[in-house]
């Protein structure tokens, strides 16, 4: 017999920004429902209700994962970082310094942490140091690069540590991507590069965006439901 679908809690927020009702999960605020102006607070129950099988299966994820990134740091430290979107393996060492501040460095084919290795909270942040800075080198020349392959051009671009999303294009032309971006396989890598691009053509989520996105990616709809999980995908390290 299959399992009752029980009423998993919720939280409601309102956007002004929301065209629909949305339904989100992250590690921080479980599940979380966000509605449109005019929208009432019974929308979000009927909504929860309908997708409660949805929701207790990706807050069950949500809670393995909660659980990963509550462990000690020293369970945390990764023996080897992947960068699955540039299709690179990077071995880490960890090497006792007499230095005054914990650093992590690329050297030769491997991520050198060096300092005080003994303390495993400095080594993770030296690691996250490392992540930002390579993801701020690395992303923005592989979105000009996509740019140019789908001929939709932007006006600036910034890396950051977004909470919610892999990636934001503002009404200028401005496009923000998420640092973890680079832990994700090179397709849907590419994928939420192109999502961003189309925005500077189509504004919204409607018909004529998923049809672009179409045309630019014709393996968007496979990759558009694999990005529901792929926040599994960044290691526990990279998390804060």
């Amino acid at each position: 017999m299959a399992e009752p679908d029980v009423m998993p809690p919720y939280t409601v927020r309102r956007s002004t920004r929301a065209r629909h009702i949305r339904l989100t999960v992250s590690n921080r605020d479980g599940l979380v429902v966000t509605l449109p102006p005019g929208v009432d607070d019974d929308a979000a129950h009927r909504v929860v209700a309908q997708r409660a099988g949805w929701a207790r299966r990706h807050l069950a994820k949500s809670e393995g994962l909660r659980a990963r990134l509550s462990a000690p740091a020293e369970s945390l430290l990764p023996s080897v970082i992947e960068l699955r979107g540039f299709g690179e393996t990077w071995p880490v060492d960890y090497r006792e310094t007499a230095s005054g501040r914990t650093v992590a460095r690329t050297t030769g084919a491997s991520v050198v942490v060096m300092g005080a290795i003994h303390d495993a909270e400095e080594c993770l942040a030296a690691l996250r140091r490392w992540r930002d800075r390579t993801a701020g080198e690395r992303l923005p020349p592989l979105l000009e690069e996509v740019s140019s392959a789908t001929g939709l051009g932007y006006s600036g671009v910034s890396v950051r540590g977004q909470r919610t999303r892999w990636g934001s294009c503002s009404g200028a032309h401005r496009i923000s991507l998420n640092r973890n971006l680079m832990f994700l396989p090179e397709h849907l890598l590419r994928y939420v590069l192109v999502h961003e691009l189309a925005h500077t053509r189509e504004r919204n989520h409607g018909p004529r965006f998923w049809g672009l996105m179409e045309t630019l990616s014709p393996d968007s709809g496979a990759s558009r439901g694999q990005m529901r999980d792929a926040g599994l995908l960044v290691p526990p390290w990279a998390h804060e």
